[in-house]
């Protein structure tokens, strides 16, 4: 599908990255755009030179399904999380070694996030039901951790702010909870009606929240007045997996079950696919914006990730 263009991105599909055996559940640019990192339900991380396309760091320590992952701000670290309940900090820069290592829940950890503004505070977010803020400045073997505990289930995913004021944390009890980064302490509670909340992920200027539910539809709160502002429906044929909401803002991309990417037009109410971009053969699992925009990476069920410009 054509429409109008989103600030310079085409939809066009540039480069295919094979290396998984299973799959990829979660891909992340390094802030420069010189690495990509994809995990796996193979236990295994690859870091891909973007310029070639070509693995710099294929990284082994998990012992289960890789769950996500995310950079640091200067691009030299990778942090990862795992159903091992581990959370892991790579050097990517270097070595390709891991330099920290922390298992502190107690359950499977699904999702972990980097502080845009530090190189030694991160979160993670667990199927036991809390999300920790993590600060491994004075000491990586006995971090500083501050637990988030309201959740009545499993935490899907956990993010920053952009100012880095808040953090927000979705649920299976049907609720993202926004906290104080500082102090931990709720400061809001939205509620979606109709199921669990698989991701959620704020704009570029924090002023909403775009989240996923296990339906077709993705909701767009303002963050706060709590109140939903938008809604994104009535294209995809299964449920919606993932989201990515472009830096500049006025889009945001959804990946579903039927195997299809749409790129939206948010800036208009309700919001409106302008490009359609079709080639995985899989349900899609995961999609993530270069820091400027200039690229897209979807990952699949189908072991592949696509770059699209």
């Amino acid at each position: 599908m054509g429409g109008q263009s989103s600030r310079g991105f085409k939809a066009e599909k540039t480069r295919t990255l094979v290396g998984h055996k299973d799959t990829v559940s979660c891909c992340a640019f390094s802030p420069d755009e010189k690495l990509l990192a994809t995990c796996s339900c193979d236990h295994t991380i690859l870091v891909w030179k973007l310029k070639t396309c070509r693995v710099k760091f294929h990284l082994k320590e998990h012992q289960d399904d890789v769950t996500a992952c995310a950079f640091s701000p200067n691009s030299t670290a990778l942090l990862t999380s795992g159903r091992d309940c581990r959370v892991i900090v790579w050097d990517v820069q270097q070595t390709g070694e891991y330099v920290v290592k922390l298992r502190v829940h107690a359950g499977p950890v699904l999702h972990c996030s980097w502080a845009p503004d530090s190189l030694v505070k991160f979160a993670s977010a667990s199927e036991d039901k809390t999300a920790i803020l993590w600060d491994i400045e004075e000491s990586a073997r006995k971090p500083k951790k501050l637990r988030l505990e309201a959740h009545t289930g499993i935490i899907y995913q956990v993010c920053f702010s952009p100012d880095n004021v808040v953090v927000a944390t979705c649920s299976e009890d049907r609720t993202v909870r926004i906290w104080n980064r500082s102090s931990g302490k709720k400061v809001s509670k939205l509620v979606d009606p109709t199921g669990r909340i698989l991701t959620c992920q704020f704009s570029c200027d924090g002023t909403f929240i775009a989240c996923v539910s296990e339906s077709q539809i993705v909701r767009l709160w303002n963050v706060a007045l709590g109140e939903v502002i938008n809604v994104l429906e009535g294209f995809h044929s299964k449920p919606v997996t993932c989201c990515a909401v472009f830096p500049a803002g006025g889009y945001i991309a959804t990946g579903a079950g039927d195997k299809s990417i749409a790129m939206w037009d948010v800036s208009v109410q309700p919001a409106k696919v302008v490009h359609r971009l079709v080639a995985h053969t899989d349900w899609i699992q995961t999609l993530q914006f270069s820091r400027t925009g200039k690229y897209l990476a979807s990952g699949s069920s189908d072991k592949i990730v696509y770059i699209w410009t």
